[in-house]
């Protein structure tokens, strides 16, 4: 696997301006409205804190998957009345991270650390690099969103000069940069579940056989996508159940960035237009990952199959770091401390997982959960993010390990406890085999490379 290591240096500049400004539409309305808009950002900053852990839990390994911040459209959608070149943040250009998603990635790091860091709780207030493995996908929206949330972690006044950042005059103030590991677009599996895979392609074919496809794009969607087609002027190629997410995620960006404009421009999107083209995405949302009560279609289970593609390299991922690192952490019968072989170096002192991707990724860790439905049945917002945390019971000689989920909603929410929702749970900490059960019956049979590559006649 090529992977490759990225540097902050980029970041230089935005790391500042992410503490001081949020560039939002309401900055046109006068420096008053920006100082309450800073003010209300900072109030609510509430975090769940790791006091909440149970005496005799010992939290050894976090995984943190986070969608990135506030961008530009990824493409034009029909009727579009904004061009790619007026999308100018970000290096410009269609999917760039723009400075309000800047600064949101830089508020979760914040939050990261309030609940991890602080006060040396969990990790080092300072960037220790064998506590922390950064992995992005290859994205540029969501490499400067790791940049960001890692800016909010450690690029603060505990950092010292000449240990964490260079002596010299230009060097922004107590930026600290941190390594990222990405793998090339296309070939990763863990953080994208859109990876090139043909089998998935054949998947979602069939999905389009089954009743629950034929029901979710029957009479009412067609009424919804017919009227889409008559206000734009469009034909029925272009705007169908299959692509009509691209509609709703670009009238809500461009609702983000001309806020005075989008009435005039789309007088057809209607508050009641937006809500039933909001659910014909949510009806999708549930059929691409595979949650489908007519799930045997060719002799194939697509409930069973289209997580494996979709998430199964990725919780598999988090279970083998978690696993490496609680085997580098047990005791023996006199609590001394040697699961560790000179080769798992890397989890010796691994407390710190994080993944910087999208809201397919989200949407996939909660499919494989067994709790998408519940926790966020629709588009996951920007920084939406799954927290799952390993735990060893010191009351039982350290024999037994838990894990818990958390869920951060957006920027404006703080982490709640989902862990029951999770299939096999019923408490907030759950035996760790859950998750490894879960890992196991959705690993790639043969790894995701050969897997994509077996075809399913159609």
């Amino acid at each position: 696997m090529h992977l490759s290591s990225i540097l902050l240096l980029l970041f230089l500049v935005a790391a500042e301006a992410a503490v001081i400004r949020h560039p939002t539409h309401i900055e046109k309305k006068g420096k008053s409205s920006e100082s309450e808009e800073s003010k209300e950002s900072e109030e609510s900053e509430e975090v769940l804190p790791t006091d909440d852990i149970p005496d005799g839990l010992d939290m050894v390994h976090v995984n943190v998957i986070w969608r990135h911040g506030d961008r530009s459209p990824t493409s034009a959608m029909v009727g579009d009345q904004v061009t790619e070149a007026s999308w100018t943040f970000g290096g410009g250009g269609w999917g760039e991270l723009s400075p309000i998603g800047m600064a949101q990635q830089f508020r979760l790091g914040k939050k990261l650390f309030d609940r991890y860091a602080l006060n040396n709780t969990y990790l080092s207030e300072t960037y220790r690099s064998n506590e922390i493995y950064v992995y992005s996908t290859d994205f540029n929206r969501t490499l400067v969103s790791a940049m960001a949330s890692l800016a909010g972690m450690y690029s603060r006044s505990t950092a010292k000069v000449d240990r964490d950042y260079p002596d010299i005059p230009d060097w922004p103030t107590n930026f600290v940069p941190v390594p990222i590991h990405t793998e090339l677009s296309g070939k990763d599996h863990i953080g994208d579940p859109s990876a090139k895979c043909p089998r998935q392609d054949d998947l979602l074919r069939l999905v389009m056989r089954t009743n629950d496809y034929k029901e979710a794009s029957g009479p009412e969607a067609q009424e919804v996508l017919e009227y889409l087609r008559n206000a734009t002027g469009a034909p029925a190629s272009k705007i169908t159940f299959d692509n009509v997410y691209k509609i709703a995620d670009n009238m809500m960006i461009e609702g983000i960035w001309f806020p005075e404009n989008v009435s005039t421009w789309y007088p057809y999107y209607t508050e009641e237009i937006r809500e039933k083209v909001e659910d014909l995405v949510t009806k999708g949302l549930a059929l691409q990952n595979g949650i489908i009560v007519d799930k045997i279609q060719n002799g194939v289970d697509l409930s069973q199959e289209i997580p494996t593609i979709r998430g199964g390299p990725l919780v598999n991922d988090i279970m083998a770091k978690a696993r490496g690192v609680i085997q580098c952490r047990r005791r023996d019968s006199n609590g001394q401390v040697n699961g560790c072989k000179d080769s798992d170096k890397f989890y010796r002192n691994l407390k710190y997982h994080a993944i910087s991707a999208h809201d397919s990724t989200i949407d996939a860790y909660l499919t494989v959960l067994g709790a998408k439905l519940n926790v966020s049945p629709g588009n996951p917002k920007y920084t939406a993010s799954l927290l799952t945390e390993f735990f060893i019971d010191t009351r039982n000689g350290g024999t037994e390990q838990v894990f818990r989920v958390l869920y951060h909603e957006d920027e404006n929410a703080d982490f709640r406890v989902i862990t029951p929702e999770v299939e096999g749970c019923d408490d907030d900490f759950c035996p760790i085999q859950v998750l490894q059960n879960i890992a196991n019956k959705l690993k790639p049979p043969g790894g995701i490379e050969q897997l994509c590559l077996q075809r399913i006649p159609l």
